[in-house]
């Protein structure tokens, strides 16, 4: 199975559409504070690995896939890499569908090196990736066939998240659409080449910020064939009975991502940090669920 139809099977298993976000900041949290660990790397870089390997084993029946975040485990340095390859190694046993934020983004030779790191069978290959279009439509060439080829995805950045997105996503294009929903579309058309899937989704899906409501059902529609990765609920202030709009009407084709809303801060075991986060999640997946329900 490609990646799409992966995804949907588990969200109909599972019945959930919450995406874990995978954020390690070590000093927010004491069972993972550097100043436990007598500031050692290693010992800081497993207790990370500890917390999430607990989150993952309890919640991940309350979960339709995982997103660990590259840049946070860079930040750990060599044993953090080492901490996210393991992090990874448990979501596989645990079958859980991984998508690896690392919005790579480059051209010819240097992108078919981070589509071998990522996309294809070595520790650090996803499930899915997220990457840049920002070097033009042809620099996702290398990524498009690694993922093509592998059964595995791609969310390219269309609307982020973030507040000052607009100050390139929102520009208008020649007085026509805006630079986003240019950029939708061109990804359309690329994936109309593009192996489709059971739901006729292809391997070229899109990260949709939820924090920006007003674009989810347009860029819905402009973007039939991709799945959507939408992020921006909980500590960016989206709601998640705003998602709604991002799904099909089988309530498929996105999953909604969580990550500090998912962790809890003051939790002083693993066994409570474990439990919280499953509760979190299935409260969230209730909402979600909630919310397509009441559309239909």
């Amino acid at each position: 199975m490609d990646f799409a139809d992966r995804l949907h099977q588990r969200i109909r298993d599972v019945g959930s559409r919450v995406c874990l976000g995978i954020d390690p900041r070590p000093d927010a949290s004491p069972l993972t504070h550097p100043e436990r660990h007598e500031h050692d790397r290693r010992r800081v870089a497993d207790a990370v690995v500890d917390a999430y390997e607990a989150i993952l084993r309890r919640a991940h029946g309350r979960l339709a896939c995982c997103k660990p975040q590259s840049a946070f485990f860079e930040a750990l340095g060599p044993e953090g890499m080492g901490a996210l390859a393991r992090v990874m190694a448990v979501a596989r046993e645990l079958e859980l569908p991984i998508i690896l934020d690392a919005k790579r983004g480059d051209i010819a030779s240097t992108a078919e090196a981070y589509a071998r790191a990522y996309l294809t069978d070595g520790p650090l290959a996803a499930d899915a990736l997220t990457v840049n279009p920002y070097l033009g439509i042809e620099a996702l060439e290398p990524f498009i066939e690694a993922a093509e080829a592998g059964g595995r995805g791609l969310f390219v950045l269309v609307r982020t998240s973030n507040p000052g997105s607009g100050d390139l996503q929102d520009l208008h294009v020649e007085g026509g659409p805006t630079l986003h929903e240019a950029l939708a579309d061109r990804l359309t058309a690329r994936a109309a080449n593009l192996r489709a899937g059971d739901g006729g989704y292809t391997a070229l899906g899109a990260v949709v910020g939820a924090t920006h409501p007003e674009a989810l059902a347009g860029l819905r529609r402009r973007l039939p064939g991709s799945v959507l990765l939408v992020p921006g609920i909980g500590a960016q202030g989206a709601r998640p009975e705003a998602v709604a709009p991002a799904f099909d009407r089988h309530g498929l084709g996105a999953v909604v991502n969580a990550s500090r809303s998912l962790f809890d801060r003051e939790a002083t075991s693993l066994e409570r940090l474990a439990d919280r986060a499953s509760e979190a999640a299935g409260r969230l997946r209730d909402r979600i669920n909630l919310a397509l329900s009441a559309r239909a």
